[in-house]
């Protein structure tokens, strides 16, 4: 299974800007020369970020800074904004012309197996703050 690479850089962005916000300008371009990253990409993780309640942004294009204490950040909470996935839907036929009985029906039997595997993802990455990933690393 794999992350998306939004998921990752929005787990980036957050971790930055919670150790850099107090000592480097706060700014789309600066964020994305330092993590070397478009520009726009990071301007669309940052207007996530904001709708989601995750930053707040000043009068100044400078003052980005994260609205949520980092312990009450989670991975759960960063993925859920970037990549969550809805069980109902993972599975469709991209091809209607398929009359076999298992291709049909392998939505409803494997379903349940994700729903169990998303269950437990979410139990994991709520356990998971990016305080905790900071201490982690000593910053």
């Amino acid at each position: 299974m794999k992350v998306s690479r939004r998921f990752q850089l929005t787990v980036q962005t957050v971790l930055f800007i919670a150790v850099y916000s107090d000592k480097k300008e706060m700014t789309c371009e600066n964020i994305s020369k330092e993590m070397k990253c478009n520009p726009v990409v990071i301007k669309n993780i940052l207007n996530i970020l904001c709708k989601n309640n995750f930053l707040t942004k000043g009068s100044s294009i400078s003052n980005i800074r994260l609205k949520r204490n980092i312990k009450d950040i989670t991975l759960w909470d960063i993925y859920k904004i970037t990549d969550e996935v809805d069980i109902n839907n993972i599975f469709c036929s991209d091809d209607s012309q398929i009359a076999s009985p298992i291709v049909s029906d392998l939505p409803e039997l494997l379903s349940p197996a994700f729903g169990e595997i998303m269950n437990s993802m979410k139990d994991i990455l709520s356990t998971v703050s990016v305080d905790s990933l900071l201490k982690k690393y000593n910053y």
